[in-house]
């Protein structure tokens, strides 16, 4: 039997008004090879519902609720990719969705490089209607670059690879990530998962902006800025890194300096209690930035 080029995960939580658009734009991708997988962890709206009615098309090869809620997306993450039998993966995020050649171009960079194992693309953020709220600029730019200096050089900073909705990647890259560590995480386990993922491989970004990446109040990442997660799940990731890669002091020092500007910058979450989250490394050079800014 002939297996499918790519899995698509979707794990959904309470994202029924969404819904419907985000399996429209997976069911007509251009690429027609595909499984889709759709995981609802315990929805208290119609979500249910909705993915029952998906799961008649033939290219939705399986549907599953949940109990009770996990807890974590990124167990959800781990469910969908144990039953994946493609070569690729893409995790389609529910409130996100696409336009119809977003698996077509980034598969056909992997395509074309086997030393590639992941390829990304930059993306429009929208609101709850549709509307563009930005299209970062500097994400246009492609790039294709080691994993292992993304890792130390662009991972210190924030999870590049910020929306998993924007990136397809090889399945046999997997057997690098630790799923019972990033379980623990309920807002930064993506940000530890591109980490694992890429360490021995190659990475690419397309110019293409072909995902729309949802922001409003009730998505993941608008819930935890509120809450702080940023910084205090965002720092054990740094940490990880220093501890597993060579990382050298001077190096690290602009990394805490970096993390001092991100508090510094923060409109979600007060910079006092996000500085007592995280290293006091990070607190000396905050109390610095004044001093920086003038000798600037």
């Amino acid at each position: 039997m002939k297996m499918p080029k790519v899995s698509v995960i979707v794990p959904c939580f309470n994202h029924a008004k969404y819904l419907p658009q985000r399996l429209d734009s997976i069911i007509n991708q251009s690429v027609t090879d595909i499984e889709v997988f759709i995981l609802d962890d315990c929805s208290t709206d119609n979500s249910w519902e909705i993915i029952q009615d998906y799961g008649k098309n033939p290219k939705v090869k399986n549907i599953q609720k949940n109990k009770k809620n996990s807890g974590s997306p990124f167990i959800q993450w781990q469910k969908g990719i144990e039953m994946a039998s493609a070569e690729y993966i893409w995790i389609a995020e529910s409130d996100d969705f696409s336009e119809p050649d977003f698996l077509e171009k980034n598969l056909a960079i992997l395509e074309a490089d086997n030393s590639a194992g992941v390829s990304f693309c930059p993306s429009i953020w929208v609101d709850a209607e549709n509307k563009t709220i930005e299209s970062p600029e500097h994400e246009s730019i492609p790039f294709e670059n080691l994993g292992i200096n993304l890792i130390k050089n662009e991972f210190t900073k924030g999870c590049l690879i910020y929306n998993a909705s924007s990136a397809v990647f090889r399945k046999n890259l997997l057997e690098n990530v630790d799923f019972q560590l990033i379980n623990n995480f309920k807002f930064t386990g993506d940000w530890l998962f591109w980490v694992q993922l890429i360490e021995k491989t190659k990475v690419c970004r397309i110019g293409d902006r072909l995902n729309y990446f949802r922001r409003h109040d009730e998505n993941v990442s608008s819930k935890s800025n509120k809450l702080g997660l940023q910084f205090s799940e965002g720092f054990k990731v740094v940490d990880y890194i220093f501890k597993k890669y060579q990382v050298d002091f001077f190096a690290k020092q602009k990394i805490y300096l970096k993390w001092a500007v991100k508090v510094a910058n923060s409109h979600d979450f007060d910079a006092n209690l996000a500085l007592n989250q995280l290293p006091f490394q990070v607190k000396f050079w905050h109390k610095l930035l004044p001093i920086i800014s003038i000798l600037r």
